[in-house]
């Protein structure tokens, strides 16, 4: 009699475990059926799960060349935060000029520029301005808060990997973009160097050409004059590939002034320029620094240098334009953003702010 029971506990253990393994397989097909990936693509792929969301595609003119890296996995939960994922979607909403946000950064080496930089933007500009702080004494602060409609952000470095504190690696820039995007409808992202003027009616005609399509609503509009081959480690491109006969055709454009609506579009630029900033080998590899030593062909020979986030981003969006068939920029250069800004670095004072409200 014990032995019949033995048997029987055993059958029921058995079932137990069988049932308990297809519930299993049922939820993790569901999972994926929603994510929209098919599980048993191969035993490869169901290893790896979720991780073929986190690959970059490369693309020219509309076809897939090549895919990057996976980024890891365990940074999905940074896209979440900042509402850039692939759970989230935008339309492009008509551009609100009382409610463009203008967001800018410095730590204390760079405050004589940012000084400058505050009094330009308050010149032509009512609007709210959010600024970084990326290491600022007090007494720095304090001036901030004299400026009318001004927020002073401080950027919390230890919520983020080690190397994020290093400034020169320009990780915290599209951190930046990432946590503004999901605030606000549209905004500038300017560095301390950038000086405005001239708005009218220059900037009324470069928001109509973005609201028409006529450009993007990630908008890079001063050219480097050279190539994004030239200016970027090769290391990048493990993460984020690029046909490399349209690396050497294409202008880079500087980041230092980039107009931000939210769309698909610059969701997808967001998501991926955030997944190499937060990793440590895309956005700053070792052995290259941003000083460049162009020789006589600026487009074709590379200048042993890397520019960071302005390499990152020109890789993203020159993809993702092939992607959706926008008209190649080649070397023909749209510098609209000239008419109203213009880039002095090196230019500060040691000027006390104050701007109060009027």
């Amino acid at each position: 009699m014990r032995h019949v029971s033995v048997l029987q506990l055993l059958s029921i253990l058995v079932r137990f475990f069988l049932i308990s393994v297809i519930a299993t397989l049922i939820v993790l097909i569901i999972r994926q059926w929603n994510e929209g990936m098919t599980l048993f693509q191969s035993s490869r792929n169901f290893l790896k799960l979720n991780l073929f969301q986190l690959q970059f595609v490369a693309y020219k003119d509309k076809v897939e060349t090549a895919r990057g890296l996976n980024f890891s996995c365990g940074l999905k939960s940074y896209l979440h935060k900042w509402k850039i994922s692939d759970d989230f979607s935008y339309k492009f909403e008509p551009i609100d000029v009382s409610k463009v946000v203008i967001v800018t950064y410095a730590s204390s080496n760079h405050f004589f520029e940012a000084r400058r930089a505050l009094r330009s933007i308050r010149s032509v500009f009512k609007n709210k301005i959010i600024f970084y702080d990326l290491g600022l004494n007090k007494n720095e602060i304090a001036e901030l808060k004299k400026v009318c409609n001004l927020e002073v952000r401080k950027f919390e470095f230890q919520r983020f990997p080690n190397f994020v504190s290093r400034l020169m690696g320009y990780n915290f820039k599209p951190i930046i973009m990432a946590e503004v995007f999901s605030e606000f409808e549209h905004f500038w992202i300017a560095d301390t160097s950038v000086r405005f003027f001239n708005v009218t009616p220059f900037l009324t005609d470069f928001y109509n050409n973005i609201t028409s399509s006529a450009i993007e609503t990630m908008a890079l509009r001063h050219p480097s004059s050279h190539s994004i081959f030239a200016a970027t480690h090769p290391s990048m491109y493990e993460y984020l590939p690029i046909d490399a006969a349209l690396a050497k055709e294409l202008e880079m454009l500087d980041a230092n002034t980039m107009f931000i609506a939210r769309s698909e579009m610059t969701r997808e630029a967001i998501k991926w320029n955030a997944l190499c900033a937060l990793t440590e080998e895309c956005m700053a590899p070792s052995g290259e620094g941003i000083y460049c030593n162009f020789r006589e062909d600026r487009y074709t020979m590379r200048a042993g240098c890397h520019r960071f986030d302005q390499s990152s981003i020109n890789i993203i969006m020159a993809s993702l334009l092939e992607r959706d068939g926008w008209k190649r920029r080649d070397r023909v250069q749209d510098d609209s953003m000239r008419n109203f800004t213009i880039v002095k670095r090196g230019d500060g004072d040691g000027l006390p702010l104050s701007i109060p409200c009027q």
